[in-house]
């Protein structure tokens, strides 16, 4: 499935700090919670800030990838990630200001497709260069270490 995108578009979020550690974010009809653990002060009702963040990363992967699938007529069927992130505690920390808090990723890919291993390539260059969660990591200086498990039907 492809859609015509404009050349902006603006997301509105608004946020209603429900206690020191509790976020309720609203975009759209939606609502996420976003929360730290109990022993930070919090409720343990959502996934962390970063936990969050990363969580996007995987979920932009997922949406672009397909997206690229579609306009070069593979079909992926089916697609799994997970990703283990080096993060710098030095500037929550306030020892050190860091200006890179995830130096390094590790990010998994297991697809199931039927694409050849020059299609494969092709989309994991162009998810790479199009995923704007993957751009906005790399500029900032996170090397990602991108494995590719490919299973074929």
């Amino acid at each position: 499935m492809t859609f015509d995108l404009p050349p902006t578009h603006h997301f509105v979020i608004d946020a209603k700090a429900t206690s020191r550690c509790r976020l309720e974010a609203s975009t759209r009809q939606h609502t996420v919670i976003i929360d730290e653990p109990e022993v930070r002060g919090g409720t343990d009702s959502g996934a962390t800030p970063l936990e969050t963040m990363l969580s996007s990363f995987l979920a932009c992967l997922n949406v672009i990838s397909h997206l690229i699938a579609d306009e070069m007529e593979i079909e992926i069927d089916d697609l799994s990630m997970s990703l283990d992130a080096t993060f710098d505690t030095d500037g929550i920390r306030n020892t050190t200001p860091t200006a890179l808090p995830f130096p390094e990723i590790d990010l998994t890919m297991n697809i199931t497709t039927s694409a050849s291993d020059a299609e494969i390539a092709q989309l994991r260059e162009d998810l790479e260069k199009r995923c704007p969660v993957t751009v906005i990591l790399t500029q900032a200086g996170t090397k990602i270490n991108a494995t590719w498990n490919v299973t074929r039907p």
